[in-house]
């Protein structure tokens, strides 16, 4: 069985859905709360993203290890391409939109919820707490990937993304927004502590660590070294990270 058949279509206990579609109804044209407003103000008031230099962010746990070693010592980045600026100021626009409605309709008990785990060297964001004391994860996503998600559920890196903010806050459950970015379908996808891959993501956390403080240089994905693959494609370290072979190698 599919874990969208175990997690999507079976579930009684949707935290989001039932009180945003009621609250979509009564307000075509969005009336926000003054709590909102003031949030808005204040995130499209930050000067710039946080700084990730040694660090372990928890949303990319999932991700190549490599890549994060690349971010955690602060080598620079390829500049991204308008098309893919645009998609970010495309999933940060989604992501206010979402806050503020359910900052508004008292869903949403707090966004933007800073999260830290020493033990582990994890830092992160949460985009929200529900009024259950849920974990809260809104992603924009493609017609293509919100159809996969549909079939198959969250992404792998979604599950690690989430697991490792239960880990570090100690709460037992997770709520996934997924939008189609395409023409604003939604889903809800509730999840459960004990339904996510825990000893894997305890496991990657300690191996990355570990690796961090040991100096330990991970080598690059498969696909990575033919220069294929969507990881390659996007990766803002492609132009570098085949040649080095050596932690001391990467500036």
């Amino acid at each position: 069985m599919k874990f969208s058949q175990t997690v999507q279509h079976t579930r009684t206990d949707l935290v989001v859905s039932r009180r945003h579609d009621a609250w979509l109804a009564d307000n075509d044209h969005p009336r926000y709360s003054r709590e909102a407003l003031d949030f808005a103000a204040a995130q499209l008031a930050r000067s710039s993203d946080r700084v990730r230099q040694g660090t372990v962010s928890a949303s990319s746990l999932g991700s190549c290890p490599r890549y994060q070693q690349f971010v955690f010592l602060g080598m620079p980045k390829l500049a991204k391409s308008p098309k893919s600026t645009l998609s970010c100021h495309n999933g940060v626009m989604m992501h206010l939109r979402w806050q503020m409605a359910g900052l508004t309709e008292g869903w949403l008990t707090k966004a933007e919820v800073p999260i830290r785990d020493d033990h582990y060297g994890l830092v992160g964001t949460m985009d929200g707490i529900a009024y259950d004391e849920s974990v809260v994860e809104l992603k924009s996503i493609s017609s293509h990937g919100f159809s996969s998600i549909m079939t198959f559920g969250p992404k792998h890196e979604h599950l690690f993304q989430m697991g490792t903010y239960l880990l570090s806050t100690g709460r037992e459950k997770g709520v996934f927004i997924y939008e189609n970015k395409d023409n604003q379908e939604y889903t809800e996808i509730v999840v459960h502590r004990d339904e996510l891959p825990m000893d894997d993501i305890v496991d990657t956390a300690r191996d990355l660590w570990v690796n961090l403080l040991t100096r330990t240089l991970y080598e690059p994905l498969g696909k990575c070294i033919d220069k294929e693959g969507w990881q390659y494609q996007y990766c803002p370290f492609r132009d570098r990270c085949l040649g080095i072979r050596d932690w001391d190698e990467v500036a």
